[in-house]
């Protein structure tokens, strides 16, 4: 018998299992009650198939450095197996019955009598009931096995077989064999009686958490929560389906992590999510291949949003001055300046949101002695933010070790720029590697625009996105997108403190494709939205080369101390 074949066997070992132990599986079920209103799975868990999940760990622990772990996989899981099909997915669906969750899982089989023979030894004979239903034992608990064409059909419950969908391959649509695992939870199938006991008692534990709030600032606190549990319960009411996968894609040499959220049409949270359609940037040039990290998002921001964002902002100012007013220890003059700008700063983020869109870029460069960043952002009144920057410069330039401000030093392209400079210490020697003797923020504010920049040739990064602020008209990109490459902030790290694990890692992403390069990208879908992770496979060669240096370090280490 070869890997494959034992590894399946053993995987419907594991599901037989996993199915006897279901904490619902002594729940009474009549074929009445499975009408068409709960035949609908609230969950459906798929797992790639047999060949896909042996060719992916396979290829991930050669990443890594480590083949011998993708063959003890295969010898743990294949254990026991005959007579599954490897080229098939597996699935678990969950349907409620009687407001209960009833597992069924679904296993790629011709022959599921062959496959139960080999189990004998852990689950006794099997049994066959006059309709062909089989029947096995897994410590005091039954299982119930049908063969449906080429599937065996698994349950805790012989009329929670009926629940099972005619054709199998149905559940897995267009995913099929796309994930090597892939969680999806339907909340629509989840009877409103229960998502409404669901929120009921969150909002009872609420409740009592808020009874025993004794201190001052008791009101602000329940002020907060009571906006977040208000967003929560819109989301148990108004989410259709929420969706994770995890897949290792070896053409694209990517390991990639998915979720996928989507609201009711019509809904509420349905509007917002798909008002968040991506829009012009006047920051889009942060998105550059010699980038060793950007941050980019802009997007619209429709009414409902807007709403909620100004609710959130509100609780936000009131939490915050309740704070101060509670637990402060300044000055009551103090104080009241403090909480007026905090109220300024507020009201502005209000105003920002107010004009329906946000837009936001940001990017670091880094090489071998150099370090250097810079943010644009779209804000409603430039200019108001620089009043406010003043103002609080003017207030804490007199106190000791104070950075010096230096305000409206010259205006390049409509930008008025700004600079704030701190001396580090001398004794403090790394961080003077890194930021130099003078620490220096450069700040730029234009009418609806502010600029920030630190670090080695920022000014020129900095002016950089100003040139490019009105070169883009484009909104065919992601609503938002996260890229960190590892190879140029290791040569920078080793470039201040040098590393042999570091070392080796930057050897190991020299040769790789992609330099190490990690992305988070989310799109804007129907009522919702998607995010994706994707790792790069030069980050996991990185990691297999750390691994083995650090190996060789711990063997050095014992050699020396005379444990060989």
């Amino acid at each position: 018998m070869n890997i494959i074949e034992r590894f399946h066997s053993g995987l419907l070992c594991i599901i037989v299992l996993a199915i006897s132990i279901a904490p619902f599986q002594s729940l009474s079920i009549s074929a009445q009650s499975t009408d068409s209103n709960t035949t609908e799975p609230v969950v459906v868990v798929t797992l790639g198939s047999v060949n896909k999940l042996m060719q992916d760990v396979n290829y991930v622990s050669g990443l890594v450095g480590q083949p011998q772990a993708g063959g003890l996989f295969a010898m743990m899981a294949g254990t026991f197996t005959q007579g599954i099909d490897t080229t098939q997915p597996i699935a678990i669906i969950v349907p409620l019955v009687e407001g209960m969750p009833q597992p069924l899982a679904l296993v790629p089989t011709p022959d599921v009598k062959t496959v139960l023979q080999r189990l004998e030894a852990q689950t006794g004979p099997v049994d066959e009931l006059k309709d062909g239903t089989l029947v096995i034992a897994v410590g005091v608990n039954t299982i119930y096995i049908r063969q449906q064409g080429d599937w065996a059909i698994i349950a805790p419950d012989r009329d929670v077989l009926n629940l099972a969908p005619t054709d199998p391959t149905t559940v897995f649509g267009e995913t099929e064999d796309q994930y090597d695992l892939s969680v999806k939870l339907k909340m629509q199938q989840v009877p409103a009686p229960i998502r409404g006991m669901i929120t009921a008692q969150m909002r009872q534990g609420f409740e009592q958490a808020m009874a025993q709030q004794g201190n001052a600032d008791a009101e602000a606190a329940r002020e907060m929560a009571e906006s977040s549990l208000t967003q929560i319960e819109q989301l148990i009411t108004d989410t259709d389906e929420l969706e994770f996968g995890f897949n290792v894609d070896q053409s694209e040499k990517l390991v990639s992590f998915v979720t996928r959220f989507t609201a009711v049409e019509g809904t509420r949270l349905g509007e917002i999510l798909s008002s968040q359609k991506p829009v012009p940037s006047q920051f889009s040039s942060v998105i550059r291949p010699d980038a060793a990290a950007f941050y980019h998002a802009s997007s619209a921001i429709g009414p409902g949003a807007i709403d909620q964002a100004k609710t959130s902002l509100a609780t936000a100012k009131s939490s915050v001055v309740s704070l101060l007013q509670t637990q402060g220890d300044l000055p009551p003059n103090i104080q009241a300046e403090v909480i007026a700008y905090v109220n300024r700063i507020i009201d502005l983020a209000e105003a920002s949101i107010s004009e329906g869109k946000s837009d936001v870029g940001a990017v670091v460069l880094a090489g071998e002695n150099k370090l250097s960043f810079a943010l644009g952002a779209f804000v409603a009144d430039g200019n108001e933010l620089a009043t406010i920057a003043k103002e609080i410069g003017g207030k804490v330039e007199s106190l000791p070790d104070a950075p010096r401000f230096s305000f409206d030093l010259e205006t390049y392209k409509d930008v008025t720029l700004h600079l704030v400079e701190m001396d580090v210490p001398a004794y403090e020697e790394e961080a003077r590697a890194i930021l130099g003797d003078t620490f220096q923020i450069h700040i730029g504010t234009a009418e609806k625009s502010v600029y920030l920049a630190m670090g080695k040739d920022s000014q020129k990064l900095m002016a950089d996105m100003i040139d490019a602020a009105n070169s883009d008209s484009s909104s065919n990109r992601p609503v938002g997108q996260l890229q960190l490459t590892l190879l140029p902030m290791l040569q920078f790290a080793q470039s201040i403190t040098s590393e042999d694990v570091v070392m080796a890692m930057i050897d190991s992403l020299s040769r790789s494709s992609d330099s190490g390069r990690i992305m988070i990208i989310q799109e804007s879908i129907p009522n919702g939205q998607e995010a994706r992770l994707s790792i790069g496979e030069g980050l996991l060669q990185a990691v297999g080369a750390a691994i083995r240096q650090g190996n060789l370090e711990a063997q050095r280490n014992a050699i020396q101390n005379g444990q060989f």
